[in-house]
């Protein structure tokens, strides 16, 4: 019995080795890249065939004197297989039948951002960045981005001195992705605030992390002449899926963010990036985002923005608002919710809070209607939707001066 045991546990001991995709690399070696996903099922696998192995060669064991442990074991192996199956289904089906409703390409000309390692990525300096959007190859518009040696989006403006500035940061919302020089936020807030230089501070894909790195960094003296402005965050709610680094940001873009949270004192605290200061997480989140389950699902981890994620944020905007005044002495800092913003509620309650000044527009219209939008296939505001926007907020930034 036990020599019976022993025979088959060397048998499945084979069978694992023949099915590892390394050894099958080894004897059959091709240029194909296995994803991360593929790794881990590997490793499941793995773990079913040498678990036996290890009762059957070296303890003797049969199932019949562990009939429960035997049963839960083969559930769990069937249960295995059956995710596999649907798993590589999926993705022959995505390879071989899906067709997507639109066929959407952007192109850069050169690439519009350069590696960065305090922001991850930043706009390179001194260039004209040529963006063509198309879909099912028609052309739907095309821009030219001039970047000014301060890595930031030029804002047209008159010959005229400015004694104060107007400096707008965020990500491609604040950037105006799509749109001309003349239809940005920061160019129509310089048209209805006469006295006050615009500046562009949006880069796009940024959360509020980098809010806080610019304005030690970048939204300083050597970068603004004027001595006194206001500063506007134009928040959207995905800086908070960028600020926490979920799975599909770092599928995305995301994985050399820098990494901010609160400690167990609830102070802000920065390691690093998230590859490299939360490492295991992120290769959690890498080896999930490679699942065809996971992206047909459209699943995003964590499933919802926690209250922790919220004080994490606002306590990146405090400091951001601290550092800004540190630079700016007698400056306003002040946070705008972009239209159709769920998270403003709950965020701006934490702001008030805090004695930061912050402007509600998520009613102010649908910004995914197709009025403010530059194509239905976009998600980024068109000119009127900016012009909409800087009408209501200088009237507000006009109260406060």
């Amino acid at each position: 019995m036990q020599n019976s045991a022993r025979i088959f546990g060397f048998i499945i001991f084979l069978l694992a080795l023949a099915l590892n995709e390394w050894a099958f690399e080894f004897v059959f070696p091709t240029e194909r890249e296995v994803d991360y996903f593929v790794h881990f099922l590997v490793l499941i696998a793995d773990v079913f065939f040498l678990l036996p192995v290890s009762v059957l060669l070296f303890f003797s064991v049969s199932a019949k004197r562990f009939p429960k442990l035997a049963a839960l074991y083969f559930g769990l192996f069937v249960s295995f297989v059956i995710f596999c199956c649907a798993e590589f289904g999926i993705r022959y089906y995505f390879k071989h039948f899906y067709k997507p409703p639109f066929k959407d390409v952007t192109e850069w000309q050169p690439k519009p951002t350069i590696p960065d390692s305090t922001f991850g990525y930043r706009l390179p300096e001194n260039k004209a960045v040529n963006h063509r959007y198309l879909v099912n190859d028609s052309l739907i518009y095309e821009q030219n981005y001039k970047i000014d040696s301060f890595s930031r989006r030029e804002t047209p403006s008159d010959t005229i001195a400015k004694d104060k500035f107007i400096a707008v940061a965020g990500c491609s919302f604040a950037f105006g992705y799509g749109v001309k020089e003349d239809e940005t936020l920061s160019f129509f807030l310089q048209q209805q605030m006469p006295g006050y230089e615009g500046y562009n501070y949006g880069v796009s894909g940024y959360g509020t992390q980098h809010l806080l790195l610019q304005t030690r960094e970048k939204i300083t003296s050597e970068e603004i002449e004027q001595q006194q402005g206001i500063l506007i965050y134009f928040f959207i709610d995905n800086h908070l899926n960028r600020l926490v680094g979920s799975r599909r940001i770092i599928k995305l873009w995301g994985e050399n963010f820098p990494y901010f949270f609160l400690d167990e004192e609830k102070k802000l605290q920065q390691n690093k990036t998230f590859r490299t200061g939360r490492k295991w997480k992120t290769l959690f989140y890498k080896v999930l985002t490679n699942s065809a389950i996971i992206d047909i699902m459209d699943l995003e981890i964590p499933f919802s923005i926690s209250d922790d994620d919220f004080k994490l944020a606002a306590a990146v905007i405090k400091e951001s608002k601290k550092e800004f005044e540190k630079n700016f002495p007698g400056s306003k800092f002040v946070v705008l919710f972009c239209p159709s913003s769920k998270c403003s509620g709950e965020l701006g309650s934490l702001l008030a809070k805090r004695n930061i000044d912050f402007v509600d527009y998520s009613q102010l219209f649908d910004i995914n209607s197709k009025e403010y939008r530059s194509h239905y296939s976009d998600p980024h505001p068109n000119g009127k939707a900016y012009k909409e926007i800087a009408e209501k907020l200088s009237l507000y930034l006009t109260q406060i001066k």
